[in-house]
């Protein structure tokens, strides 16, 4: 069955996870499953996001977050938007997935890959190969 994922991803912050958020993206969408926030994988995604108010983003996103069935967020290089988007969900009783680059897990928020609540799943990477393992896991 497909479903509705928001795809948690830093706008404003260090974007290096860029192509393997992506590769992520792709992936899902090939298996019949809507990325609701695929958009923030445009190159081009702060002009873009400039264009709107910051009180519109905020509203656009909670009506996202409230119609996933999940949350998939990168926390290796994150900011507060991402940290806020996953808590929320996790608040709701949804599904949340952390995925953090394993290779720089020493700079990862210590509350993501820390994170024991039932409805999460920490998610360590090292390569293409394992997201594609997590993907066909889990989705």
């Amino acid at each position: 069955m497909p479903l509705k994922i928001y795809l948690a991803f830093t706008v404003v912050g260090d974007r290096s996870q860029l192509d393997t958020v992506s590769h992520l993206s792709a992936l899902l969408q090939a298996r019949g499953h809507k990325v609701l926030t695929s958009h923030l994988l445009s190159r081009n995604v702060r002009d873009e996001e400039a264009l709107h108010s910051p009180e519109f983003i905020f509203e656009r996103d909670m009506r996202w977050l409230k119609e996933a069935d999940a949350v998939i967020a990168d926390v290796t290089k994150t900011g507060f938007g991402v940290g806020f988007e996953a808590g929320f969900m996790m608040a709701s009783g949804k599904k949340v997935y952390l995925l953090y680059d394993q290779s720089v897990e020493e700079t990862v928020s210590k509350m993501a890959i820390g994170n024991t609540m039932k409805n999460c799943v920490r998610v360590p990477y090292n390569s293409m190969q394992d997201i594609n393992a997590f993907v066909e896991k889990y989705f």
